[in-house]
């Protein structure tokens, strides 16, 4: 059986292990337009911050580990130019036709503008390989750089940048940074760090027009900016142009899959960010940009292809990450989209030490249903939280009360540990 691979990112490489495991006697091959495959895109925030030294640290895994760990063929500069889905044909552009049993479609997803017509030298996206060395002299020759998109990339870029010194401008459409997975009072501390850095950010202004001319003007509804390099940190979607004449797709051109991930072809599968995935807490279907979504709907669809039949129940959305010395991390639904939650909510806000040997306060948010269960949390503190986040996401998808979580048994381990309780607060953390 062969079984061919479109995209060699994290989607398509976990599939192409996974599929190793479930189908031991199968052909794998990955097709992959890049000259590599595995890029890492945060690994920019990390070359900026100087963390990344060296090219090969960009890359989650290579083309020869896969050969020669997973027997998993790979074909780099290689881009598929048509489906023939009726014959089980890719054509690649060479003019090959490549015969598939199985398809798995795990082309990611892209950056762009969508007042632009087009990237171009001062207007550059974070999602592409390209070389360390070109960004970062792009980076040195910038006076004036802006950011559009408070998102997750968006803060990891300019955290990477404001040491730097640089003139930094951040935009965002929404009312507040991180909008999708924390609640305002829980990220106080991050427009505090703004601030003291200098760095100028304009919530609720949505760029409604980037024009090139010597340098790169911005316009919003507010006001117009020049920059010297204007960094995309929004609006990521897939580019599924090439499947649409062949398979479904759903109105935000993402491709349609059933409940197993499969296309409205059986023996054709789509992952990770070429597709909408259920947010479990309100079961609706939407779009997702994460690599935990890209490792569980790749690790569903090789057990589906294998015979093992497996259903994607969905994400509850974990992330977490560090700014600015902060540590913040989510799960769940949050206390602002509770709205499109069906029954009622209560929110109790939680205090904890982060260890036995550590004083710092790890503040927490959780949300839970009205009879107890959690469905939702948020954490920050300036101590490693994620132990915390890891258990907290656990407690959601398995759907226990705060009871639950304090009578489980966890290892203890005094530097990241502590053996205090949760402690309920009263009022809402405010760090001003």
């Amino acid at each position: 059986m062969r079984i061919v691979i479109v995209g060699g990112s994290f989607a398509g490489i976990q599939a192409a292990v996974s599929l190793r495991n479930d189908c031991p006697e199968s052909e794998i091959i990955i097709i992959e337009k890049q000259g590599r495959i595995g890029f890492i895109p945060n690994s920019v925030n990390l070359i900026l911050k100087g963390e990344f030294h060296e090219e090969a640290h960009h890359y989650w895994m290579t083309k020869e580990q896969l050969a020669q760990e997973h027997q998993v063929e790979v074909r780099t500069e290689t881009e598929v130019v048509a489906l023939n889905s009726d014959k089980n044909q890719i054509q690649l552009q060479d003019g090959e036709l490549l015969h598939f049993d199985y398809l798995v479609i795990a082309t990611g997803s892209h950056q762009r503008f969508r007042f632009s017509t087009q990237e171009n030298d001062t207007i550059w996206t974070i999602k592409d390989p390209k070389t360390s060395q070109e960004f970062q002299q792009r980076i040195s020759t910038s006076k004036k750089i802006a950011v559009i998109g408070a998102g997750q990339v968006g803060l990891e870029l300019i955290e990477g940048l404001a040491n730097l010194g640089k003139e930094l401008h951040l935009y965002e459409s929404q009312s507040t940074v991180l909008f999708r997975y924390f609640d305002p009072e829980m990220i106080k501390p991050l427009y505090r760090e703004l601030n003291d850095r200098g760095i100028r950010f304009f919530l609720n202004e949505q760029v409604q027009e980037i024009i090139e001319t010597e340098q790169t003007e911005i316009f919003t509804e507010n006001r117009s900016e020049t920059y010297d390099l204007v960094l995309l940190a929004n609006y990521t979607r897939p580019d599924n142009q090439l499947w649409e004449e062949s398979l479904q797709l759903n109105d935000d051109g993402t491709i349609w899959v059933n409940d197993y991930l499969q296309t409205s072809q059986e023996n054709i599968y789509a992952i990770g960010d070429a597709i909408q995935v259920t947010y479990r807490p309100t079961q609706e279907k939407m779009y997702v940009s994460l690599v935990n979504n890209a490792i569980r709907t790749a690790k569903i669809a090789s057990k589906n292809i294998s015979g093992q039949l497996k259903k994607d129940l969905g994400t509850y959305r974990p992330i977490g990450n560090h700014w600015f010395g902060h540590y913040f991390g989510s799960v769940g639904l949050t206390e602002s989209e509770s709205i499109f939650y069906p029954g009622k909510i209560k929110t109790h806000y939680l205090t904890t030490r982060a260890s036995a040997t550590n004083q710092e306060s790890i503040n927490i948010k959780v949300l839970l249903t009205e009879d107890g269960k959690l469905i939702g949390a948020q954490c920050h503190s300036q101590a490693v939280i994620f132990y915390l986040l890891d258990r907290l996401t656990l407690a959601v998808e398995e759907g226990w009360t705060l009871a639950d979580l304090e009578a489980r048994e966890f290892f203890f381990q005094p530097e990241f540990r502590a053996p205090t309780a949760l402690v309920k607060v009263v009022d809402p953390f405010d760090e001003d």
